[in-house]
């Protein structure tokens, strides 16, 4: 079986199926992984959060971000996508693998040899990034006081 997970001290990615799965959130239902691949996963790192708010910006969308942690060091990790606005905002939760490929070489993708005609489809990677807690300012009408 190919690697599907890359660690590096910094950084942590997760190829095809189980990548996605993780990204979408689908390591409980529905995902497209195995089971083995997403125990593989439960084994090595937790999930702290799905759909977080990374910075408050509204306008027509926000970023949001998956959060993992790793259980050997407790570092956390996330990834992030763009979330429109409205009702039937869609996600844009695309690979980023291609964007690390100097600094994690095991997930450079050979694009001059992939054959298109047996697999229109390339695998992507989903490379998470170290983070730490940010608070966002939030308000809420007072109480009145008795």
């Amino acid at each position: 079986m190919t690697e599907i997970i890359v660690e590096t001290p910094g950084l942590v990615a997760f190829g095809g199926d189980l990548g996605h799965d993780v990204v979408w959130d689908q390591l409980e239902s529905y995902g497209d992984a195995s089971p083995d691949e997403h125990d593989l996963f439960r084994s090595r790192f937790e999930v702290v959060a799905t759909d977080a708010h990374t910075d408050g910006d509204l306008y027509q969308g926000t970023t949001l971000m998956q959060v993992i942690r790793r259980k050997s060091d407790g570092r956390m990790f996330g990834w992030s996508y763009w979330q429109a606005g409205g009702k039937y905002g869609e996600s844009f939760r695309e690979s980023n693998g291609d964007d690390f490929a100097d600094e994690l070489p095991e997930i450079q993708y050979d694009w001059d040899s992939h054959d298109w005609s047996e697999d229109p489809e390339v695998p992507g990677w989903y490379v998470f990034q170290p983070v730490e807690p940010h608070h966002l300012p939030a308000y809420r009408f007072a109480k009145e006081s008795a």
